[in-house]
Formats: structure tokens, C-alpha cells, sequence
């Protein structure tokens, strides 16, 4: 089926509901209310009543329009709906796209060429007739069965293998299913996966250098004690010799004072003399 035919056919199960001249009147109230300071509700009691509308419904389309658009408050002049052909392209491309393994972001960004507002409005737009447009979501899918095209279809919780992209034939087609249920891009997921693999290598080399550098300090300063307490051992030793020496000179001594007290002639003190001189160095060092 061309897509001529496809529009056609899916003209008529495209109903918005909301007319050109009713969504104007509404972004130019909810501009009013914004400039006074009005509470949006006070917007939609207003709008529900110029359209015969209830003021949850008028509200409900308003943030509807806000998700897809992604902006908050909206103007006359920058707020642009979809045409049906628009939405009919908008769903073949991203179904499409689903099947081949991409994102339906990584998809609404290059269908949007980069422009990541266009992005989100086509992003918003597709999420929000997945849920509450599934008539023409289907429509399209038959479409696409009739031309052999190959689609992700939203409804379906597994995923024909058919669909995973040639990029996931290396890894398990659960983690692949499981990936793109999530609408997460398997190509995306395993290249963030990588860089995170090679942050974390980075930042265990830089541990393990600051371990080894560690290590060579904790070397370094036992080499230094080990050194210290050496040069201290020889300083306690030669300390001991010293004490000895000492106390075998002061016993020496008690004893020269005990005999010179016995005799307490001058030949004795004569010898106390000659001692002392012959070995008054070598006492001085004991000392």
C-alpha cells in the first residue's frame, strides 16, 4: 500500500476532536492568564465554557499538548499541531525504526535531524498515541503488514527475533528483548557500558600506582628505622661498656680509700698518687 492510500485510510480514523480556532483560543486565554497572574483553572472553566466543554477535558487537552510540546506555557504563534500526515509518517518511522533496534529517542532525534525540541515534540507525540491512540497505532502496524515492512509493535511485551537489529548478534536475544522493551538503544546501552569499563580500569591503575607508591614510602622508612635502631643498639652497647668500666673503678676506689684509711702513712699516699696518674685517662674514659 502507498502512503497516499495509507493517508486516506487513516484520515478517517484520525479524529482530533479540538478545532484550529478552539486550540488558538485556549493558548491565548492560558497567555492572558499568564501575564495577571490567573490560576490556569480559571482558564479552563472559561475555555469549557466558550466550547461546551467540561473544564477537565479542556484541561486534560491542555497538558496533553504541554507534554508533547514540552513546553510550559504556550502561545498562539509557536504552537503548531500535528497534521494527519505528520502523525501517519511520525508512527511508520518510529515503528520502523523499533524494529531495527533503535530508541524511539535516539529515532525522534534523527528524525528531528538533531534539533532536540523537535525531538522531544515528535518523542511526546509518538509516547502519547501509543497510549491513548491505539486505533491508529494499528492501523498503521496493518499498513506496514501489507507492505512487508517490518515494525516494533508497542502492544506486544516480546518481540519477534526478526525484529533485534544486526547489532545485538552478540549478545543474548533476552538481554536484547529486554533492552528494547525498556526503549533503551542496545548499540547506546553497550557503548555507555564500555566507557564505563574504561573509567573504571582508569581509576584502578591510578589506585594501584598510589599503592605502590605507598608501599615504596612504608619500604623507605623501615629502611630508615631499621637503620636507626641499629645506630642506637651500637650507642646502648658502647653505654654499657662505659658502666662497667665505672663500676670497676668506683670499686677500685672504695678499695684504695679503705687501705688508705688502714695505713694513713705517707708511703701509701704516695701510691694513690702514682695510680691516679698512671691511669687517670683511661679512668676519665670509663667515666
Amino acid at each position: 500500500m502507498n502512503n497516499t492510500a495509507g493517508l486516506q485510510s487513516f484520515e478517517i480514523s484520525l479524529r482530533t476532536g479540538w478545532k484550529d480556532d478552539e486550540k488558538l483560543m485556549l493558548w491565548d486565554e492560558v497567555k492572558k492568564a499568564h501575564k495577571v497572574g490567573m490560576p490556569l483553572k480559571r482558564v479552563f472553566e472559561t475555555v469549557a465554557e466558550m466550547t461546551g466543554r467540561k473544564p477537565n477535558s479542556v484541561r486534560n487537552y491542555y497538558y496533553m499538548k504541554v507534554k508533547e510540546t514540552g513546553e510550559i506555557e504556550q502561545k498562539p504563534s509557536t504552537f503548531t499541531p500535528f497534521s494527519k500526515e505528520e502523525i501517519y509518517m511520525l508512527l511508520r518511522t518510529l515503528l520502523a525504526a523499533g524494529a531495527k533496534g533503535e530508541s524511539i529517542r535516539g529515532a525522534s532525534l534523527g528524525l528531528a535531524k538533531g534539533n532536540k525540541t523537535l525531538m522531544l515534540r515528535y518523542q511526546n507525540k509518538y509516547r502519547s498515541l501509543i497510549k491513548s491512540g491505539r486505533p491508529l497505532v494499528e492501523k498503521v502496524m496493518a499498513d506496514m503488514d501489507e507492505d512487508n515492512e517490518n515494525y516494533l509493535n508497542p502492544y506486544q511485551s516480546q518481540r519477534p527475533s526478526a525484529s533485534l537489529g544486526k547489532e545485538n548478534k552478540y549478545i543474548p536475544e533476552s538481554v536484547a528483548k529486554a533492552l528494547m522493551a525498556a526503549d533503551v538503544d542496545v548499540k547506546s546501552f553497550f557503548k555507555g557500558l564500555a566507557k564505563i569499563a574504561v573509567l573504571a580500569a582508569s581509576k584502578q591503575e591510578e589506585q594501584l600506582m598510589t599503592l605502590a607508591m605507598q608501599n615504596e614510602n612504608i619500604k623507605k622508612e623501615n629502611a630508615a628505622l631499621t637503620a636507626s635502631i641499629k645506630e642506637l643498639n651500637l650507642k646502648l652497647k658502647k653505654e654499657m661498656e662505659r658502666s662497667v668500666k665505672a663500676a670497676a673503678l668506683f670499686q677500685q676506689l672504695v678499695k684504695i680509700n679503705s687501705a688508705f684509711s688502714e695505713t694513713k702513712d705517707m708511703e701509701g699516699l704516695k701510691g694513690l698518687g702514682e695510680w691516679l696518674k698512671d691511669g687517670a685517662h683511661s679512668n676519665v674514659d670509663a667515666l
